[in-house]
């Protein structure tokens, strides 16, 4: 799934996976190999689009999204967590209740900002269309 913001115009992602099970956004990437990653949670909250980072092997940018796919909070280079650094001991959660968790490489927010649209396009649908997740 191609990630675009279309207040800015530009691509975030070109490939992302999608996790919408329990089980899927408990494990997010932890443990797996740098990728995009998009957390669905089943309702608009701040607990659950909180996220971790033990058992993370590599930093991330985070977006996180409401119902209406509007950016309502995001963090750079979010360090996976390290015993021996105890600023990473911890949790992350949005500012404001979001439906969705974009998780990306470091760098890939580029100057996405709070209040911009993103827009999730699908591989099998024609380039022009736009659809919700």
């Amino acid at each position: 799934m191609r990630i675009v913001n279309e207040t800015k115009n530009i691509v975030i992602s070109d490939n992302s996976e999608i996790a919408c099970s329990l089980l899927s956004r408990a494990k997010g990437l932890m443990l797996s190999r740098p990728k995009d990653l998009v957390l669905v949670s089943p309702r608009e909250s701040i607990i659950s689009s909180t996220i971790h980072m033990f058992l993370m092997r590599f930093s991330i940018d985070v977006i996180w999204l409401d119902s209406e796919n509007i950016v309502v909070d995001l963090r750079k280079s979010v360090k996976p967590f390290n015993p021996f650094e105890p600023d990473t001991w911890k949790t992350y959660k949005p500012k404001n209740p979001a439906r969705y968790v974009i998780e990306l490489g470091v760098g890939r927010i580029g100057n996405t900002e709070i209040g911009d649209e993103i827009k999730f396009l699908y591989s099998n649908a024609p380039k022009s269309t736009h659809q919700p997740l």
